[in-house]
């Protein structure tokens, strides 16, 4: 049995301890460290590893007793450690403040009582960690709410600066009625949707009456007593009961019943395709777009050639016989193989790895590329420990997986990554703050059931030359945000070729860069509609030309797209009031989306 001293010195606990500090130990090794030695037959490290295997989470309420019933421990080594265990026990609880947990709608009642007797109106916003223990109470505005002097930046801003986790909103009703107005429905939908893309998600919005209270989570729970926060280990979210309540395709039973629009059927505890934080992507404008293309075009085939999200391409399956996706991202071309494509896969199993992937503790882990790079920076240390292990895991039994099996695991993976990743929505940045969050829980994707689909990825312009279709959707970049440089994360953890990286956002050398996002944009877009073989184009725009942040400004305005599609056929332009959400640098007003359809002559 090999001794410590016959380990490399800079793998040994004591001198890793010394070099990179006890963040960068695992569990068995720091309790190598405060053993000193091993026994007969096993180092001190092999000792460790046995006893925390053993005692598991329970390690702090082991007994003398315990450890002595563990082969070659004797009484001076069990003393030792049940003497560390107690010292840390009384510091901790000596200096333990008196935080408040708020696992539910009563214990949030209990805390804002007073509001119950106040003669205006009251917003006040709960601010808490990833524990839910109470970071802050603090009063947001007083007096009616409306949603258009209420910004998400009054209440996320002061999230931010408290490394808060999550929020939940009181407000107060001095009328007597708890029941939800309108304005009350729209501003916490507002508030919602932000929150999901600062990462600061609203558990509960509470109303509170004199003698009564209206909450949102036990609501949209279908529960009329209080029910829980946390379930099995799982921090419920408004926006995730949204998303299952009333999906933002919002329509009519007799739309549904002509099978207009996909509507995702939404499983508990797993991810739709539009469970992601994507810019420009096109889930809370699909109807309109598809409401207009079932009255302007008529085929059999649609190709979606920036695709994006997926999600229009998923609607388009369920209007035309074939159906076309392209994007030049590795990450969606991987993720567009999970969600679309046609290869059996054995869910059983696939469930089975994921649940073994949830038992892993980051503390257990050894550092790894992943880690390395973006712990403690893009996500938690621990959380990016596990996700470099699962990444390197898949990798390594992709034998026996599938093609299918294997893209639905990285699927699944990239988007638990982007639910946790400690950003505004992207990877150019993250919070230089301490990073709070630290609950990573995959969950595996809920494959769509669609007929056979192609699968490109093309650089756009090529593929035109390549393809016909009967309506062809162009939804490209344009402004001068390279989506390859935004989701330069998600790439790298796709392709797992572990580049060296550079500058404070840790991006590797450049790849995929999109000529519409550069000063010839307006010649690459004349070049792809003069060569695309289709009876329709359909064109979304919006109209950020003029905004004041300049990685916003569009390459092509408004009026050259128009002119380019008119040169192919007569075109028509449809508007809609729409304002994206931005992290507070792109500031204009009047803010549109535009879509175009242009019946090519023939």
């Amino acid at each position: 049995m090999p001794k410590i001293k016959d380990i490399p010195k800079i793998d040994r606990p004591r001198e890793r301890f010394l070099k990179k500090g006890a963040d960068a130990l695992s569990k068995s090794d720091l309790l190598a460290i405060l053993l000193g030695s091993g026994i007969k037959g096993k180092n001190v490290r092999q000792l460790s590893e046995s006893i925390i295997k053993k005692f598991g989470k329970n390690f702090l309420n082991i007994t003398v007793d315990d450890l002595l019933e563990i082969s070659g421990i004797g009484q001076a080594k069990a003393l030792q450690i049940a003497s560390a265990i107690s010292l840390v026990k009384r510091f901790y609880d000596e200096n333990k403040t008196n935080e408040i947990v708020i696992k539910n709608s009563q214990d949030v009642l209990s805390l804002t009582y007073d509001l119950r007797d106040k003669k205006k109106e009251h917003l006040v916003c709960l601010y808490l960690n990833a524990r839910n223990t109470l970071l802050k109470k603090e009063i947001v505005s007083i007096g009616l709410l409306d949603k258009a002097l209420l910004h998400p930046r009054e209440i996320f801003y002061p999230a931010t600066e408290l490394n808060a986790a999550s929020v939940i909103l009181v407000h107060n009703h001095p009328s007597g009625d708890s029941s939800p107005s309108e304005k009350d429905n729209q501003i916490i939908e507002k508030i919602v949707q932000a929150g999901e893309i600062m990462g600061i998600p609203v558990v509960d919005f509470i109303i509170i009456s004199e003698n009564n209270h209206y909450s949102f989570y036990e609501k949209l729970n279908k529960q009329k007593a209080s029910v829980d926060y946390v379930a099995d280990g799982i921090q419920g979210t408004l926006f995730a009961m949204f998303e299952t309540e009333r999906p933002s395709y919002e329509i009519t039973a007799e739309k549904i019943q002509e099978n207009y629009f996909y509507i995702p059927q939404v499983k508990e505890n797993h991810l739709q395709l539009h469970n992601r934080r994507y810019i420009g992507n096109k889930h809370k404008l699909i109807e309109w777009i598809f409401s207009i293309i079932n009255k302007e075009c008529s085929g059999n085939s649609f190709a979606d050639i920036f695709a994006g999200t997926g999600v229009v391409s998923a609607v388009a399956t369920k209007h035309f016989e074939k159906v076309l996706l392209n994007d030049f991202l590795h990450s969606n071309y991987a993720i567009y193989r999970a969600f679309f494509g046609n290869e059996a896969w054995d869910k059983v199993k696939i469930d089975n790895i994921i649940k073994s992937y949830n038992n892993i503790y980051g503390d257990d882990l050894e550092e790894n590329y992943f880690s390395k790079n973006f712990g403690g920076k893009f996500f938690s240390k621990n959380s990016a420990k596990i996700i470099g292990f699962i990444r390197e895991n898949i990798e390594e039994n992709r034998k026996n997986l599938n093609e299918r099996e294997y893209y639905v695991l990285i699927a699944s993976l990239l988007y638990t990554a982007d639910k946790i990743a400690n950003t505004v929505g992207h990877f150019d940045a993250y919070f230089k703050k301490e990073f709070v969050n630290d609950s990573f829980f995959m969950k595996p994707i809920d494959p769509i059931d669609t007929q056979e689909i192609s699968i490109f990825q093309e650089d756009t312009n090529n593929l035109a030359k390549k393809i016909n279709a009967d309506v062809v959707y162009i939804d490209p970049p344009y402004n001068s945000r390279q989506y390859s440089r935004f989701y330069h994360v998600l790439e790298t953890l796709t392709k797992w070729d572990k580049p060296k990286l550079h500058g404070v956002a840790l991006k590797p050398d450049p790849e995929n860069m999109s000529d519409y996002c550069r000063a010839n944009a307006k010649d690459k877009f004349a070049e792809l509609v003069r060569d695309l073989d289709a009876k329709y184009l359909v064109v979304s725009y919006n109209n950020t030309y003029d905004s004041k942040s300049n990685s916003s400004k569009n390459k092509i305005t408004l009026q050259e797209i128009e002119q380019i599609l008119q040169k192919k056929g007569p075109t028509k332009v449809f508007e809609k009031n729409y304002r994206h959400f931005n992290a507070g640098n792109t500031n204009f007003n009047n803010h549109k989306e535009y879509l175009f359809v242009t019946k090519a002559k023939i």
